[in-house]
């Protein structure tokens, strides 16, 4: 009797086991390797390794159903922002706020940054955006008296 009990005990585990090995939630690929040489060697081959790996992260998670990770939109357009193409970098900022609603206030300001690229470099040093009008703006673009 206490064979059949530590045998279903088992048998029961194995299959508990088993179901909780469930599918990936997202494909990541070797984006640790990629940022782990960018970090280190911080050079114009490891930006471009990286940069094809988010890219292919991208494309796999796409081939595979399954979401892309959070922040590989955002960093992906960060470095396309660096290397002053921005108006690449806007679409990759709209996906990231769109799969990932809690992202929306940095992504828009990324976006407002990616659009104000080609324009003159203000004259205040403040990280608080300004209208035209001098008011200060609040997180949902509402002015606010100074």
């Amino acid at each position: 009797m206490t064979k059949i009990i530590w045998g279903a005990t088992l048998g029961f585990l194995c299959l508990a086991m088993i179901g909780c090995a469930g599918k990936k939630m997202y494909y990541f690929g070797d984006y640790s390797q990629t940022l782990y040489s960018l970090e280190k060697d911080q050079n114009e081959t490891a930006l471009v390794a990286h940069q094809q790996e988010l890219e292919k992260i991208i494309t796999e998670s796409d081939k595979q159903n399954t979401p892309v990770p959070p922040g590989i939109y955002a960093e992906l357009g960060f470095i396309l922002i660096q290397k002053n193409q921005p108006k690449e970098a806007i679409p990759l900022f709209q996906a990231e706020a769109k799969q990932y609603p809690e992202s929306s206030i940095l992504m828009k300001r990324l976006v407002r940054m990616a659009t104000k690229e080609d324009a003159p470099e203000s004259d205040s040093d403040s990280p608080i955006p300004e209208t035209k009008q001098g008011a200060l703006e609040n997180n949902k673009g509402e002015s606010i008296e100074k």
